[in-house]
């Protein structure tokens, strides 16, 4: 089972109802935490990582984690690489084993946007690697890439039906009202696009920016087609505060490998209660 794309199981997801959680991860630690807790939890797993992530530590070294790390595992897991604008990083991805990439143009006119992830569809499919494509613009920050609240424009329907119906997708980013980031108030969800998008696609849909929404919203979301649910902010702000936290309780302790254990712990923590919330635990073998 074990190394996937993330076709098949986003269209069990899609089918039964349930979210298969993306995780970006930021090291190997974080990695390892990501595949063993999903193991545990017979659980598919998609692992992400940022073009910044890939920059810092390098294609074959990610690749070499992919391949250790999933080599004894018992449950589905893709590496996708998440928001991606440049085509030579995608190529480079698929070139050293990434299983899914993402193709981010939202930012083109439409017909521009369709043509870049087509292309993107032609290199991947070539390779049997699966892909994801985003329509409308999501708020926030992502890589750096910073979007206002009133620049943020949601998908239209229409297009996103012809945007997949051009493009063989394994899963649909449409801008529905979520964000990157953290919500400085309450969440606008475009809950009638989602269900629509989803009606007149057929295609499973990620929901970006799912750090801060509540269980409800999650669990509505992916009720209604969401089958890819990423989480990146939650993990960013875990990681550095479990070593701030640690720190204040033991001032005087400098064992790295301490502050790396207790790291983990509370990563994985995150990594549990997301699985079990989005409803991939046991769901490994559907």
């Amino acid at each position: 089972m074990a190394r996937e794309s993330m076709t098949e199981m986003l269209q069990n997801a899609r089918d039964g109802k349930y979210g298969v959680a993306a995780f970006n991860i930021l090291d190997y630690s974080s990695f390892k935490v990501v595949v063993e807790t999903a193991n545990e939890l017979e659980a598919p797993v998609i692992v992400q990582t940022s073009v910044k992530t890939i920059n810092l530590w390098g294609y074959d070294a990610i690749a070499s984690w992919y391949k250790e790390l999933t080599k004894n595992a018992s449950v589905p897991v893709a590496l996708h690489v998440d928001h991606c604008t440049d085509l030579e990083v995608i190529k480079n991805c698929i070139k050293a084993g990434w299983s899914s990439v993402m193709i981010d143009a939202s930012s083109k006119p439409f017909e521009e946007n369709l043509e870049i992830s087509r292309k993107v569809v032609e290199l991947a499919s070539a390779a049997n690697v699966s892909v994801e494509a985003e329509l409308g613009e999501i708020g926030g920050v992502e890589d750096d890439l910073i979007i206002e609240e009133e620049d943020a424009t949601l998908a239209d329907p229409a297009k996103a039906k012809i945007f997949c119906e051009e493009l063989d997708l394994a899963v649909f980013a449409p801008a529905i009202g979520t964000a990157h980031g953290v919500y400085s108030g309450e969440p606008k969800i475009a809950f009638d696009r989602i269900e629509e998008i989803a009606k007149t696609t057929g295609v499973p849909l990620a929901l970006h920016g799912g750090t801060g929404l509540s269980d409800e919203v999650f669990k509505k979301c992916i009720g209604m087609g969401c089958a890819k649910v990423n989480i990146s902010t939650q993990l960013k702000h875990t990681y550095i505060n479990s070593f701030t936290d640690f720190k204040k309780e033991n001032p005087n302790l400098f064992e790295p490998v301490k502050f790396i254990e207790y790291q983990i712990k509370r990563l994985k923590n995150d990594v549990k209660e997301n699985i079990i919330l989005f409803g991939g635990a046991g769901k490994a073998r559907t």
